[in-house]
């Protein structure tokens, strides 16, 4: 079997796409599988697909075209299997607002949406692109005139308004239904922002995150849950705060991270699982 590793993309993630696309095909490679790397641009959008000899891609995509499904759509059409989620479940979950609404119907608590700057009750708030990931675009407001402000520099992004929740940021992977655990982030920021998520050095990981029980066992719960709602493959990572006892949903990420500095690797040693273990998995699974 002849692997492709899809890495790169259009996104505000691409270098961290890169990243990841290097070492997962350095895992591949050293287990023994045929694989090689391709390094999606706007010049090969489609033909990067089409034109690539390949018996499984794997989807090392963040953001925006690697996971919203629509890579994950033209690979159907191609009939051409691939790691992770497919093209309904990655679209959804890449939409926060939506994703949200799932996670509420499910029982799980989110932070509170407001649907316009008028119905806004109280400070701070964070707006924030609805489908973007990483961090970016992330705006943190004391005022209406602040979130004005961000809805204009957002605009045509779909930007969502929301209450902001300050506590302690959870974390917890899960892979193929399995909860791996949960890891606390402590960024040397005041936020994680994008520099704390991928710098070296950006944030310490606590794993397993250092939180009262009941706390832990819920974040487990909802993540699990909200994988198995959307119906969800391979590995997922759902992103949480922890405010005076209470787990607040974020989002969840379809296709996260596989960096030195991520999250996932770390905490799949809560399992036992290695970084080749990981990267196996998703072979071994992947979606037909």
């Amino acid at each position: 079997m002849r692997i492709a590793v899809f890495m790169g993309g259009i996104s505000s993630e691409r270098e961290v796409s890169l990243r990841s696309g290097a070492a997962i095909l350095e895992s591949l490679k050293n287990q023994g599988y045929d694989a090689y790397g391709v390094d999606v641009t706007e010049d090969n959008l489609i033909t990067a697909f089409t034109e690539n000899e390949y018996d499984l891609a794997y989807i090392a995509l963040h953001g925006g075209y690697g996971e919203n499904g629509t890579f994950q759509g033209l690979l159907d059409m191609l009939n051409k299997p691939y790691t992770g989620s497919g093209a309904m479940e990655s679209a959804i979950t890449m939409d926060k607002a939506y994703t949200k609404a799932v996670a509420k119907m499910a029982g799980i608590k989110v932070a509170k949406t407001y649907n316009s700057v008028e119905e806004i009750d109280g400070f701070p708030v964070v707006v924030k692109p609805s489908r973007d990931g990483s961090s970016v675009g992330i705006y943190f407001c004391n005022n209406k005139e602040e979130v004005y402000n961000a809805l204009k520099e957002l605009e045509g992004k779909r930007p969502l308004i929301e209450e902001m929740i300050q506590g302690d940021e959870l974390t917890v992977g899960v892979l193929n239904g399995e909860g791996l655990g949960v890891l606390r982030i402590i960024p040397k920021n005041e936020f994680y922002d994008y520099e704390s998520k991928y710098a070296a050095g950006g944030s310490v990981h606590e794993y397993p995150a250092k939180i009262e029980k009941s706390a832990y066992d819920k974040a487990m719960e909802n993540a699990v849950k909200i994988h198995n709602i959307v119906g969800l493959k391979g590995i997922s990572r759902s992103d949480f705060m922890l405010k005076d006892g209470e787990v607040y949903f974020l989002e969840v990420n379809t296709c996260p991270g596989m960096t030195k500095t991520s999250l996932i690797p770390d905490l799949g040693t809560l399992k036992g699982y290695t970084f080749d273990d990981l990267v196996r998995i998703m072979v071994d699974t992947f979606r037909r």
